[in-house]
C-alpha cells in the first residue's frame, strides 16, 4: 500500500475527482466533508498525508491545519492543500512555509500531479521515520532495580478478532427471513415471469444490460446454491439489492475499510439489539462515523452484493414485472453500463474476457448506432473516454488492443464491458473467413459511427440541470426547429450534425437523471427523444431536404412571417446586445436566457465547471448577442479544461465575441489576459490589459495585474 491519505472536501465533485486519483495511485483513502469529523478521523487513525481544501464547509482549511501542527502526532504530518480561491504565488509561498511539509494546487486542479506529489511526501516521510524496534526478551528493559519492564504494545498488535456470536446484526437476520419469504413468493409465481434463464447462458452482466434496455422495473430474483439475491429495478436501474447471506452487513463493510474499529462494532451491534435501530443512526450518535461516510458505506454495502454476483459462473434468475414495493430503496450511484465495468474489473478472470469478445473474432468493431446505448455513462476518466471514442468501425479487435494508448489488459477489460452493455457492435460488411487473405477496410456508414474527429466527451457530470432549466430547454426544443435545437446551419455538413447531437444528446441521457425527480426524469427524456429525431432528420440527405421544404411552406403560410428566415432556420428572431450588463428585454425567451445564466454563474462559483458551461451555452444560444453571457461561457469553458487545448480555444473565441459586442466588458478582457497569462503568452495578457486600462484608467486591480506581468 502507497501510503493512508486523509481527504478533507466539501466540494462532493472535487472530492470524488481527487479520490479517483489518489485510488488509482494506490492510496488507501478516508475522506471527509467538515473539519470537525475529520478531527476525529485523525484521533481513531493518523494518516501520511493530509488533502485540504482551503475553504472548508464548516471553517478555514488552514485553521485545521494549524490544528494539526499543534497535535504531537500531526505535527510532521505533510499537508497538501487544495485552494478553493486563486491568491497568487506569494500565497502559496507562504502556505508552504506556515505548514511544512506541504504543498499548494490551485484550481483548476491538475489531478496529474497530485498523486505523484502525495507520493514524494510519503516516500520522504517514511525515509525520515525511524520507529524503535518492538523490544525482545534477549534485550527486555529494566528499572533501577532490576525488575523487568512490560511495556503496552497495544499499538502494535492486531487486536483479537470479534467473535461472530457477538456480532449477529438484527438487520441483517431480519433482511434474510424478507428475502426468504420473497424468494418462496415469486418461485411460486414462476409461470409469471417476464424473464427466466441461467446465468451460464446469460451472464450477469448482459442480464443488467437486457432490463436496461427494456427500461424494466420489477423484481430480478438470483439464486446459486444456497444464496439467494433479489434486486428492484425501476426504469431499467437498480434500485435496492437484498441478500440472504448473513456476512454482507453495513458494520462489516466500515471494519474492512478501517473506518471503524472491532471494539466500536461490537458496541453499535449490542445496542442494535436493544434499541431496535439502524446501525448507522447508532454509529453517527457514538461519534464513531460522519453522516457523509454513512451514506458512503450505505451505498458501498448495497454495490457489495450486487458486484458478487458478476463473480457467479452459473445460477438460475428469474425476473418478474411490476411496481417496486414501497420498502427502502437506495439507488446505486454507478449507472448499469459503470456497474457493469466495476463488475467485470473485479470478478472477470482472462479466460472470462476471452470468452466474452469471441464474437468479435476477426471483425471490425465500434460503437452502437443506438444512442440510448451508446451514450452511457461508463467511466469518468478521460483516457478512457478517449478510447472509447476512437472505436469508429474502422478497424479489428485485435488492432484496436495493439494500438490502445492505455495498458491492454485495462484496454481488454473495457471492451468487455462496453459488449455485455450493449455498446458495441459488429460491422457484417468487413468480416472475413478465417485463413482468407486480409481485405481493405470497409468502414460502415457514417451514420452509425460516434462523433467521428472529435476529441472525447467530457466526463458526465453527477449533477443534473435543475427542473426549471429543464422546463425551459424543453419548451424550446418543442417550439424550435431542428437546426435550432442542435444548433447547426442549414448546409451543416454530417459530421457537424453528428458533433452537436452528440454533445447535446449527452447531456440528457437517461443517466444523468436516474437521481432526479420523476416529472425531470420524463423533461429529459423527451428532450433527448426530440434531439434525436432532430439528429436522424438532418443526417439524411434526402429527409432533410423535406424537412427543408416543411419549413419553407411554413414561413410561407404564416401571416407574419419574415421575409427571410434566419441563417440557422430559427423560427426566433434574435435579441439585440443587452450590453455590459444591462437587462434583457421582456421576452420569454431573453427572460429565460438571463435565468439561465445566473444558474450558470451560480455553478461556476461552486467549480461546477462542467454545468456552467451547459447553462450558459443555453443561454448564449437563446440570446446570441449578449456580452455577458459570452464572456461568462468563454471562462467557463477555460476552467472546466484549463489543460485542454481545443478548450482554450474555444473560450478564447467567446471572449473575443463578448468585446466585440462589447468592447469596455472588462470581466471578458480580464479573463482573457489571465488565460493568456497561464498559458505563457504574457505578452498578450498585457496587451489585453492595457487596452482594459486605456479605457478605464482607473481599474487599480488591473494596474496592479498589468505591473506585475511588466515585471515578472
Amino acid at each position: 500500500m502507497a501510503g493512508y491519505v486523509l481527504v478533507v472536501e466539501s466540494d462532493a465533485e472535487l472530492q470524488r475527482q481527487i479520490g479517483a486519483a489518489l485510488r488509482d495511485a494506490g492510496f488507501d483513502l478516508h475522506a471527509e466533508a467538515e473539519a470537525a469529523w475529520a478531527r476525529k478521523t485523525v484521533g481513531t487513525r493518523v494518516p501520511d498525508v493530509v488533502v485540504v481544501d482551503t475553504r472548508l464547509a464548516d471553517g478555514d482549511g488552514f485553521e485545521f491545519a494549524a490544528e494539526l501542527r499543534h497535535a504531537p502526532e500531526t505535527r510532521a504530518t505533510p499537508i497538501v492543500f487544495v485552494a478553493s480561491t486563486h491568491r497568487g504565488v506569494s500565497h502559496r509561498a507562504e502556505a508552504r512555509r506556515r505548514f511544512a511539509p506541504a504543498d499548494y494546487f490551485p484550481t483548476p486542479l491538475d489531478l496529474g500531479q497530485l498523486a505523484p506529489c502525495v507520493a514524494e511526501l510519503v516516500a520522504r516521510q517514511a525515509a525520515e521515520a525511524t520507529p524503535p524496534p518492538l523490544p525482545s526478551q534477549a534485550d527486555a528493559l529494566t528499572d533501577a532495580d532490576g525488575v523487568e519492564i512490560i511495556e503496552d504494545l497495544s499499538d502494535q498488535v492486531t487486536p483479537p478478532p470479534v467473535q461472530k456470536e457477538t456480532l449477529r446484526d438484527p438487520a441483517q437476520q431480519r433482511e434474510r427471513r424478507d428475502v426468504e419469504r420473497s424468494a418462496k413468493s415469486l418461485t411460486a409465481d414462476a409461470g409469471d415471469a417476464e424473464l427466466q434463464g441461467t446465468l451460464k447462458r446469460t451472464p450477469f452482466a448482459r442480464l443488467l444490460q437486457r432490463l436496461y434496455a427494456k427500461r424494466a422495473t420489477g423484481s430480478l430474483l438470483l439464486l446459486h446454491e444456497a444464496t439467494k439475491k433479489i434486486v428492484i429495478f425501476n426504469e431499467g436501474y437498480p434500485v435496492s439489492v437484498r441478500s440472504n447471506v448473513l456476512g454482507e452487513t453495513l458494520g462489516r463493510i466500515l471494519l474492512e475499510k478501517r473506518l471503524i474499529t472491532s471494539e466500536i462494532l461490537a458496541e453499535s451491534v449490542g445496542r442494535m439489539q436493544k434499541e431496535k435501530r439502524h446501525q448507522g443512526e447508532i454509529l453517527v450518535e457514538m461519534g464513531a462515523l460522519s453522516p457523509f461516510n454513512l451514506d458512503r458505506a450505505l451505498v458501498e454495502q448495497v454495490e457489495a452484493k450486487l458486484f458478487e454476483v458478476f463473480s457467479w459462473t452459473d445460477g438460475k434468475f428469474m425476473f418478474k414485472a411490476g411496481a417496486p414495493d414501497s420498502g427502502d430503496h437506495r439507488l446505486l450511484e454507478r449507472s448499469p453500463a459503470a456497474t457493469i465495468l466495476e463488475g467485470i474489473r473485479r470478478h472477470y478472470d482472462e479466460a472470462r474476457q476471452h470468452a466474452a469478445l469471441d464474437k468479435y473474432a476477426d471483425q471490425y468493431v465500434g460503437l452502437t448506432s443506438d444512442p440510448l446505448l451508446r451514450l452511457q455513462d461508463m467511466t469518468s476518466d478521460a483516457v478512457e473516454l478517449a478510447f472509447i471514442q476512437s472505436i469508429d468501425g474502422t478497424r479489428q479487435l485485435d488492432t484496436i488492443l495493439d494500438r490502445a494508448e492505455i495498458a491492454r489488459d485495462k484496454a481488454r477489460l473495457l471492451l468487455v464491458a462496453l459488449s455485455e452493455a450493449g455498446m458495441l457492435q459488429r460491422h457484417e460488411a468487413t468480416t472475413r473467413r478465417k485463413g482468407a487473405a486480409p481485405a481493405a477496410p470497409v468502414p460502415p456508414p457514417v451514420s452509425s459511427l460516434p462523433v467521428l474527429g472529435a476529441p472525447a466527451p467530457p466526463p458526465p457530470s453527477s449533477a443534473p440541470l435543475a427542473s426549471g432549466q429543464l422546463s425551459m430547454m424543453l419548451q424550446t426544443v418543442r417550439t424550435q426547429d431542428y437546426f435550432w435545437a442542435l444548433d447547426v446551419d442549414r448546409d451543416a455538413p454530417a459530421g457537424d450534425i453528428d458533433r452537436a447531437y452528440e454533445a447535446l444528446a449527452r447531456s440528457f441521457h437517461a443517466d444523468r437523471y436516474r437521481l432526479s425527480l420523476e416529472e425531470d426524469r420524463k423533461a429529459a427524456q423527451e428532450i433527448f427523444e426530440r434531439l434525436t429525431e432532430a439528429h436522424r432528420t438532418l443526417r439524411d440527405p434526402a429527409k432533410r431536404k423535406t424537412y427543408l421544404a416543411k419549413l419553407a411552406r411554413a414561413a410561407d403560410e404564416a401571416d407574419d412571417a419574415p421575409p427571410e428566415l434566419p441563417a440557422r432556420g430559427r423560427s426566433m428572431t434574435p435579441a439585440p446586445p443587452l450590453g455590459g450588463g444591462g437587462s434583457a428585454a421582456s421576452s420569454p425567451s431573453n427572460a429565460a436566457a438571463r435565468a439561465l445564466y445566473e444558474v450558470g454563474l451560480e455553478h461556476l462559483k461552486a467549480r461546477r465547471h462542467h454545468e456552467a458551461v451547459e447553462s450558459l451555452r443555453q443561454a448564449a444560444r437563446l440570446v446570441p448577442n449578449e456580452a455577458d453571457f459570452r464572456a461568462a461561457l468563454g471562462w467557463a469553458l477555460f476552467r472546466q479544461a484549463p489543460a485542454d487545448a481545443r478548450a482554450g480555444r474555444a473560450a478564447v473565441a467567446e471572449l473575443r465575441r463578448a468585446l466585440q459586442l462589447d468592447e469596455r466588458h472588462r470581466a471578458a478582457a480580464q479573463h482573457l489576459a489571465e488565460i493568456y497569462a497561464q498559458t505563457g503568452q504574457p505578452d498578450l495578457a498585457v496587451q489585453e490589459l492595457e487596452r482594459l486600462l486605456a479605457i478605464d484608467p482607473t481599474a487599480t486591480e488591473v494596474a496592479e495585474e498589468l505591473h506585475r506581468l511588466r515585471t515578472k
